[in-house]
């Protein structure tokens, strides 16, 4: 048993517990971070393809699924101002690239993560790494027990323990657990921002990048897909994946693929291009148009004769290929697995959470943030800024609590 009463423990070393107690500790609070990796903030430094993508330009709650109250009040208290403004009095100089994420200007990580570890323990915060926390036991003081049989006294305490995500860098369900039996409702963790497993086999276009539209239930986004072996990835696909994956909770998921995303009127479109280039086999008709693999994929799955011209094709043939073109079906099966994901759905039930400081209304003196959380966010920047958010909103309650 620890003779030492710290003021609060945060149980967790990832962004937003890290934030947290640098914040808590500038305040005058006696700090210490619980941590069961040897090294923190590991889920940082593989954020942004190792380049840390640590907030966007354009944050707001139209980019998160989730308790739209709770991120709202969020967001409202910890803006993209405060945040780049709190970043860069760490001493990290920002740059914004494009569709609003921002980055170091070193295009590292450690960048990031580096000036915030240091910040924390120049604030007098304490990390203690290696220490997996097994049990929260709640009375007048916390008593917070590791895997190595220590116990610790804090008069208040923070989950801030992650998701399952990146399994392989240390995510696990033991948030989960400590928060559940500390009273509260978990919604079934999913992995999201994962590629995409469709029924439709699309090998043939392993590698192939193209800029889309993709439409579905609920799901309406742009940007870049990456075909694989498996189905798709890249960013519209990310994107995407927050629907998907609560909505393959009923089954397979069907979407439709536009490859002219930026055209207005597809029919009119292509009836204009037939006029001009009728002449040309289905391969050069589309040249210009679309990746030369998914032409030929196109031409394949619609039953174009490919020696002759679009102009002795059957009409109907020819319909469906421009049909197809700004609308091609795929059916969605599943997220790839917890080893690729980003990021999670589920978690703990937010109606749980005072919007306002993020702490538990299931059991007084406990915070919880971070995306152990029911919020999720797409790629660019966001799941990041709602981590530091809720660390930083939580921090400042602990603080006024003193």
């Amino acid at each position: 048993m620890q003779n030492t009463i710290y003021d609060v423990i945060i149980v967790g070393a990832g962004a937003s517990g890290l934030l947290c107690a640098r914040e808590c500790a500038r305040g005058g609070l006696r700090t210490l971070v619980l941590e069961k990796e040897q090294t923190p903030g590991r889920k940082i430094l593989v954020t942004g393809n190792g380049r840390c993508n640590l907030t966007n330009a354009r944050v707001a709650p139209a980019f998160y699924h989730g308790d739209n109250k709770l991120i709202s009040a969020a967001l409202s208290q910890f803006s993209y101002e405060t945040c780049r403004t709190y970043f860069e009095d760490l001493g990290i100089l920002l740059t914004e690239e494009e569709q609003g994420r921002i980055f170091p200007q070193t295009g590292k990580a450690t960048a990031v993560l580096e000036p915030l570890k240091l910040a924390v323990l120049e604030s007098g915060a304490e990390i203690l790494t290696g220490q997996t926390v097994t049990k929260i036991k709640h009375g007048k003081i916390f008593n917070i027990t590791t895997a190595n049989g220590q116990t610790f006294q804090a008069r208040r305490a923070v989950l801030a323990c992650g998701s399952c995500a990146y399994p392989q860098i240390g995510g696990t369900s033991s948030g989960y657990e400590l928060a559940q039996k500390s009273g509260h409702t978990i919604i079934p963790p999913r992995p999201t921002l994962s590629g995409l497993v469709l029924k439709e086999n699309f090998s043939r276009l392993s590698g192939i990048r193209a800029q889309v539209k993709i439409i579905g239930p609920g799901i309406q986004t742009q940007g870049e897909i990456i075909f694989t072996g498996y189905g798709m990835n890249g960013p519209a696909a990310l994107n995407a994946s927050g629907v998907i994956t609560r909505t393959l909770a009923n089954g397979n998921v069907p979407l439709h693929i536009n490859f002219l995303p930026d055209v207005q009127n597809a029919p009119a479109f292509f009836k204009e291009r037939l006029k001009r280039f009728a002449d040309r086999r289905p391969k050069d008709f589309f040249a210009g148009v679309l990746h030369e693999s998914i032409a030929n994929l196109l031409i394949d799955f619609k039953g174009l004769r490919k020696n002759k011209p679009m102009k002795e094709q059957f009409p109907a043939a020819v319909k469906s290929a421009f049909d197809t073109v700004a609308a091609w079906p795929v059916t969605v099966t599943a997220l790839r697995p917890w080893n690729e994901a980003m990021a999670a759905t589920g978690g703990v039930k937010t109606d749980e959470i005072n919007y306002n400081t993020f702490e538990s209304l299931c059991c007084p003196g406990l915070y919880v943030t971070g995306e152990l959380l029911d919020i999720d966010g797409q790629s660019g920047g966001f799941n990041l800024h709602f981590a530091w958010a809720s660390g930083f909103i939580a921090a400042q309650n602990l603080v006024k609590e003193k």
